[in-house]
């Protein structure tokens, strides 16, 4: 054999050897950003054998996600990646072994590489990325919740727009999204199926769909929200009132009749003063200091009104042991 040919295909050896890495990765990212194993997740560390640091430029956004779940609901996902010039992309999601992923055969996704599945698996409980480099970069997926209530659920997801060279390169473009799923424990997950709209990167470079049922159930449980916090603050005014009323009215009684409170002596009355005095100054300093931490209304409203009712108290013990003593309390 001559030397040209020799060094001809010793040369494309080392060619396809320093190519292949890089032109395997459209069939999905490897699982670690070594390589072997022993580096940060991918989903976490990001596209970082593309370019070093993350781009807003690139939009990541999952559509479907609920806020809390629950124990074996089956939720439908959608994961989109845009960017202003690179129209295809791959992307690396993990929940950390929390719930499955299931896909129809038409979705390009796979199991993650170094999970040990077939590429060709349509299940997983590891992570997933895409099967080869799609365009436009859109997935559909179902993620079924744990059958037990596990906790929290974290999602992280990569998603890296490519320039379609076949290498990796600073022309490629990534961007992660992360958030959390509540479990159950920690709201009522039956009363909040509700389902969002998540995403990372600037939204200003594209023109973006807007998902009208979503936005209708956040208005929908804003307007149901805004009723609830009306409907408890009238109530508590209308209580309120009643209660003024009826002691205003007792009030002008007393006076109209000259009735009044029976007699307690002063020995009694200093105390008890003293008590009512300290709950009335007491209560009305929590009530300041609950309003100007800008804690709830019905928190410093009841403060203040306990405030206002202990301080009447302080009028009616004074009242009482302003009154003469009848023959009754002499005896």
């Amino acid at each position: 054999m001559s030397r040209i040919p020799i060094r001809f295909a010793i040369s494309l050896s080392l060619l396809l050897l320093l190519a292949g890495p890089g032109m395997a990765m459209h069939l999905g990212p490897p699982s670690d950003d070594s390589g072997d194993g022993s580096g940060d997740p991918t989903w976490r560390a990001g596209c970082t054998c593309h370019s070093s640091s993350p781009n807003t430029g690139t939009l990541v956004k999952l559509a479907g996600a609920p806020h809390a779940y629950e124990t074996g609901q089956s939720y439908t996902m959608t994961l989109t990646l845009d960017h202003a010039s690179n129209t295809a992309g791959g992307f690396f999601l993990s929940t950390e072994g929390m719930g499955s992923f299931s896909w129809t055969e038409d979705q390009i996704i796979r199991p993650e590489k170094d999970s040990g599945e077939e590429a060709t698996a349509t299940t997983t409980s590891s992570g997933i990325t895409q099967s080869d480099v799609t365009s436009p970069a859109e997935w559909t997926f179902t993620w079924t919740a744990p059958e037990t209530d596990d906790g929290d659920v974290a999602f992280w997801i990569a998603g890296n727009m490519v320039n379609g060279d076949g290498a990796p390169n600073a022309d490629d473009h990534w961007n992660t999204l992360s958030f959390i799923v509540n479990s159950p424990s920690e709201t009522s997950a039956s009363s909040d199926q509700s389902t969002r709209v998540i995403s990372s990167g600037d939204h200003s470079l594209f023109d973006q769909e807007v998902d009208a049922e979503a936005l209708e159930i956040e208005h929908q449980k804003a307007i149901s929200e805004a009723v609830m916090d009306t409907g408890v603050t009238w109530f508590f005014i209308t209580l309120t009132a009643l209660l003024v009323g009826a002691i205003v009215q007792k009030e002008i009684l007393e006076r109209k009749y000259d009735t009044g409170p029976a007699h307690l002596d002063r020995q009694l009355a200093y105390p008890e003063g003293l008590r009512r005095g300290l709950l009335a100054v007491g209560f009305a300093f929590l009530g300041l200091y609950w309003m100007a931490g800008g804690s709830a209304a019905y928190l410093w409203a009841t403060a203040l009104f306990c405030s206002a009712w202990a301080a009447y108290g302080v009028y009616r013990t004074a009242l009482a042991a302003r009154t003469p003593p009848t023959a009754m309390d002499m005896m």
